[in-house]
């Protein structure tokens, strides 16, 4: 595959960098002495399929984002103890089951605590039951960014938001065509377009959107939310990759200021030791889409 088309994308882990390409995905991690790297080989032929059909695709991708991200954390754990085996049948209920929780924790964050706490308000001090939507809003706002901001301030926080802004610097400097070292990293912004904050941040907007021009009722079925949440996933992608392809027109700077917006706080500005680990990473990953 020629590196003018090969796509790059990347994740922080709590213990190294993630570099994915459309197969092959590498994880970089340091030792006591020494950068190692995993490859995994990550890329399927229906999948990749499903993710050119509109309004399909965004689901696709925040469910093989989400699978991928546990995989990893999977592989990391393997890395330190011999007796995980990634390829068992264990190994893929465990990934299954873990998907499950990381999606009810979600849907439970982003819809129903709100809600309920939303008609707590309204009960406890008789408010006017239109309000409560927006209620509802600001507590989501708040449960999100209280979250995202804190989480900084620990110490696995503040390594992994200096793990995410050194992918998003060497994503950069490989898009455009710089060679992949420590100088020329530091010439490009820490925060990247198609970085999956954008995706959460336009998630959020859509969500309150929509929730709050159509629906206004407290008791509005939990089931319909869902899928209006589902559509609201899918339009954000959609309107994401607008974004992503004019990110040079002021259409694409407009799309994409909630996510830069939003990274600033996701990002911190990297050591060398991290943009190593980047480099590193991004090497091994567009090598193997080479081959």
């Amino acid at each position: 595959m020629k590196n003018n088309s090969l796509r790059l994308g990347g994740q922080a882990l709590p213990e190294g960098i993630l570099i994915k390409g459309p197969i092959f995905t590498v994880i970089a991690y340091r030792t006591e002495n020494e950068i190692e790297t995993v490859s995994i080989k990550w890329g399927f032929k229906v999948v990749n399929q499903l993710k050119t059909i509109p309004f399909l695709r965004g689901l696709i991708t925040i469910v093989e984002t989400i699978s991928l991200s546990l995989k990893s954390i999977f592989v990391m754990a393997e890395i330190t103890d011999e007796e995980v085996n990634t390829d068992s049948v264990f190994f893929k209920i465990i990934i299954g089951l873990m998907f499950i929780i990381v999606m009810i924790f979600t849907i439970g964050l982003v819809i129903f605590i709100p809600k309920f706490a939303s008609n707590g308000l309204v009960n406890l001090l008789n408010i006017k039951v239109f309000l409560s939507t927006w209620i509802e809003l600001l507590i989501r706002f708040m449960l999100f960014f209280v979250y995202i901001y804190f989480y900084r301030f620990f110490l696995i926080g503040k390594k992994m938001f200096k793990y995410h802004a050194a992918e998003h610097m060497a994503i950069h400097a490989f898009e455009h065509k710089k060679q992949l070292t420590i100088n020329n990293l530091r010439e490009f912004h820490k925060e990247h377009p198609r970085c999956g904050t954008a995706f959460l941040a336009f998630v959020f907007i859509y969500a309150n959107i929509i929730f709050h021009t159509l629906v206004f009722d407290v008791n509005f079925l939990f089931m319909i939310r869902l899928f209006i949440s589902l559509f609201v996933i899918s339009l954000t992608y959609e309107t994401l990759l607008v974004g992503w392809k004019s990110n040079n027109l002021i259409v694409g700077k407009i799309l994409n200021f909630p996510g830069f917006l939003l990274q600033k706080i996701t990002t911190i500005k990297p050591d060398d030791s991290d943009l190593e680990l980047a480099i590193i990473a991004t090497k091994k990953c567009v090598e193997l889409h080479k081959e």
